[in-house]
């Protein structure tokens, strides 16, 4: 009798629903809502459930070469959402995005985005079409220098 309560706490644990996966429908809006979100709190959390299969998997071969367990991320020692460590105040100020399709690809966007964090910056958001909305499939920053799967796989 004394396990009755822990089994009906279980049990009503896994009748709960479970968190809904991120989907995106439009690629351009959702890094908007993103950055909205970033606007209100610099402390925003970002899903990590956006990612295409190929990204996926290099973020888990990163963390098994590395060793390193969530939150810590082996190779890549930075916010790729806002290029740096840390945050300033303003961040991420006035902030610009523009979106195209991948020349002869109507399935991979390019979502660009522009804002500051303590100088001017620029990255830009690769997205690709599957069957369950677009996921994320790369990041890079021509201000900065950096692409997310070359970090991941070689550090930088």
């Amino acid at each position: 009798m004394r396990f009755l309560p822990l089994g009906s706490l279980l049990l009503a644990a896994l009748c709960l629903p479970a968190d809904a996966a991120t989907r995106i429908d439009d690629p351009e809006k959702f890094i908007a809502q993103q950055y909205d979100a970033l606007k209100r709190d610099h402390d925003h959390r970002f899903p990590d459930d956006i990612y295409s299969a190929r990204l996926a998997a290099i973020f888990a071969a990163d963390m098994k070469e590395t060793g390193a367990k969530p939150p810590e991320l082996g190779r890549l020692d930075f916010n790729f959402w806002v290029d740096a460590q840390d945050t300033d105040d303003t961040m991420p100020g006035a902030v610009k995005i523009t979106s195209e399709e991948a020349p002869h690809a109507p399935d991979r966007r390019i979502v660009e985005v522009t804002f500051t964090n303590f100088d001017p910056k620029d990255t830009r958001f690769y997205f690709e079409k599957t069957p369950q909305g677009w996921k994320l499939d790369d990041v890079s920053s021509p201000t900065s220098g950096w692409t997310l799967s070359l970090i991941l796989r070689y550090g930088r």
